[in-house]
């Protein structure tokens, strides 16, 4: 997964801001808390494309956050019929039989989706945080509170990408010539 800590701007260091692979532990312990009170998370935003998409971080679709990120609503709703999940988007990418489990989230009532860029998530005061979006669908700016929130990062390729590679004399090469590839 992307280093989290590159995303301070959306919230990343505060307590109540984790990644989906820490949402992933929760689920898996069938309980989802904040970790800075251990109250139940009732209010909780998906941040997708955290750090993808996105010149500054990874700028391709890793291609899995959005169906991981369907599921960890879909269980914090099952685990807690009261909780609300709220996803963030830029675009939703559920490819072929993955329409049909999109579909199945946009129709619980406990699901929001909404289109936009998220710029920031700040901590509110009372251990809640506020999420700011901006070109959503509507045009407007808008502002989600939550008690939770789920940065779903992308994925890093564990080779041919960065240090790793260098170290091998072909890479080197590639790099002394100044050729691409």
């Amino acid at each position: 997964p992307y280093d989290a800590s590159n995303l301070g701007h959306l919230g990343y260091g505060s307590p109540n801001v984790i990644t989906n692979v820490q949402m992933e532990e929760m689920t898996a312990a069938g309980k989802i808390t904040r970790p800075s009170d251990g109250k139940p998370a009732q209010r909780i935003a998906f941040v997708q494309c955290a750090g993808s998409r996105d010149k500054e971080h990874l700028p391709y679709c890793s291609g899995v956050c959005c169906r991981v990120t369907l599921k960890q609503a879909m269980l914090a709703r099952e685990l807690d019929s009261e909780a609300e999940a709220y996803v963030l988007y830029k675009d939703i990418r559920a490819p072929g039989q993955y329409e049909d489990f999109y579909r199945t989230a946009q129709e619980d009532p406990g699901i929001f989706f909404t289109k936009g860029e998220v710029v920031s998530a700040k901590e509110s005061g009372d251990g809640n945080l506020v999420v700011d979006m901006e070109d959503t669908l509507l045009g407007d700016h808008i502002q989600v509170e939550a008690d939770l929130v789920v940065l779903a990062t992308g994925m890093v390729p564990a080779a041919a990408d960065g240090e790793a590679i260098r170290k091998y004399r072909d890479a080197q090469t590639i790099i002394e010539k100044g050729e691409e590839g």
